[in-house]
């Protein structure tokens, strides 16, 4: 379903889609996205709109991403990729970037 703004609008979580992950609405699509704090760094995993994994990638943690929690709510911004996402939580902004291999 599309909006007004022409926003595909959150669909209900299916397939491999985790509980915790966020939605992020585009113009005629989006993606759900679910952020996993490991010891040195983060594991973000983006979901298709049908629930399908098509990204899953370790990112390094930004200095201030020490204080990101991701058991709280926290909202994934415009741009965010494979190789970078952007996320608010509360009133902090955290931009994890991919690591290299």
């Amino acid at each position: 379903m599309i909006d007004m703004t022409g926003r595909l609008v959150a669909p209900t979580k299916m397939g491999e889609v985790p509980e915790n992950a966020q939605w992020l609405s585009g113009e005629g699509g989006g993606a759900w996205f679910s952020i996993e704090k490991k010891t040195s760094c983060f594991r973000i995993k983006r979901y298709t709109p049908q629930g399908i994994l098509d990204c899953d990638r370790e990112f390094v943690s930004p200095a201030n991403c020490n204080q990101f929690d991701e058991n709280l709510p926290f909202e994934v911004q415009h741009i965010s990729h494979c190789a970078r996402v952007k996320v608010i939580q509360g009133k902090e902004t955290f931009v994890f970037e991919v690591i290299e291999k």
